[in-house]
């Protein structure tokens, strides 16, 4: 179940949402870069690649990805990326959990052009601005809390900056994993605990010059570490991988960044968190002293998880 103070703070911000997702719409050209390059041969032989759309999302203006790291070769990481999980034709199943308002769902439709897409989200809110703007009869949509579907088989399970929200990662991990056949494939993006990074070092900067050190930190720092996240997806599937993007996004001023951040459903500070004209100008002042202007990170890790054909490990 998702916390229901951020399905509130999701469903409030709804209908602004995509104006200010502008990592959350680069992380869904990166997922689906990496979703399609793990794909394998299709029915009539070759790599699937719809719509050639294999490379990272470029520079997009102010925000910019970042390079990425060495992959994970630790012990309990039996493959790479470049071993497929197959396509399996013309009814190829996507699920999509956590579809919100239906940004990535209309990049799946684009790309896989014979696919049909169960996109879930437990926010009614989303769901209905997502089912205004896609009228593509291959989707459809549901109000449902997609840490706890339980039955359905899909080809592939793909969702873009949803996981990090969830309250048990192993849990869901393990669901989706019995959902996939063999040959089935999970691919997510997850924010990781340096998303913020330089608003919680401001934030913790300016509390000290006042003596208070209360402890405030952004939510984002809370979420799985690549190491957690690592673990998580080895119990439950035999095949996984774990890459690394950054991005990054000036503002004008503090205010926009919180702004940005509430219409996205994410929190800039703890909870019960609360800025007051005179904490927004101290805070701002620390953050400029800091980084010499408004300039956020977002990290976000691309993973996913394969089901080999047969089933076993």
């Amino acid at each position: 179940m998702v916390d229901p103070a951020v399905l509130r703070r999701f469903s409030a911000g709804a209908a602004r949402y995509e104006a200010h997702a502008h990592a959350q719409r680069l992380s869904a050209a990166d997922l689906l870069a990496y979703t399609v390059a793990s794909m394998g041969p299709a029915p009539g032989g070759g790599l699937v690649r719809p719509m050639d759309v294999i490379e990272p999302a470029p520079n997009r203006g102010i925000a910019d990805a970042g390079g990425e790291p060495a992959p994970n070769r630790g012990p309990a990481r039996p493959t790479n990326i470049l071993d497929p999980a197959p396509n399996r034709g013309r009814a190829f199943k996507i699920l999509e959990p956590g579809c919100g308002t239906g940004l990535y769902t209309r990049m799946l439709l684009d790309a896989f052009r014979d696919a049909s897409v169960f996109g879930v989200d437990v926010s009614q809110a989303m769901v209905r601005v997502a089912k205004r703007g896609i009228g593509d009869p291959r989707a459809r949509f549901a109000v449902a809390d997609a840490e706890e579907i339980a039955t359905g088989s899909y080809d592939l399970v793909t969702s873009n900056a949803v996981f990090q929200w969830f309250l048990s990662l192993p849990r869901t991990l393990a669901r989706m994993a019995s959902l996939l056949p063999g040959g089935g494939l999970l691919t997510f993006s997850f924010f990781g605990p340096e998303t913020y990074a330089e608003l919680d070092a401001a934030m913790r900067a300016s509390a000290l010059r006042r003596g208070t050190g209360d402890g405030s930190r952004v939510a984002a720092a809370a979420f799985h570490s690549r190491e957690e996240i690592s673990a998580a997806l080895s119990a439950a599937f035999p095949r996984w991988d774990v890459a690394e993007r950054r991005y990054h996004q000036e503002f004008p001023t503090l205010a926009d960044l919180l702004r940005s951040i509430r219409y996205t459903g994410t929190r800039g500070g703890g909870a019960g968190e609360s800025w007051s004209p005179g904490k927004l100008a101290r805070v701002e002042e620390a953050y400029r002293e800091q980084e010499g202007r408004i300039r956020t990170t977002y990290q976000v890790f691309l993973c996913r998880g394969v089901i080999p054909e047969g089933g076993g490990r």
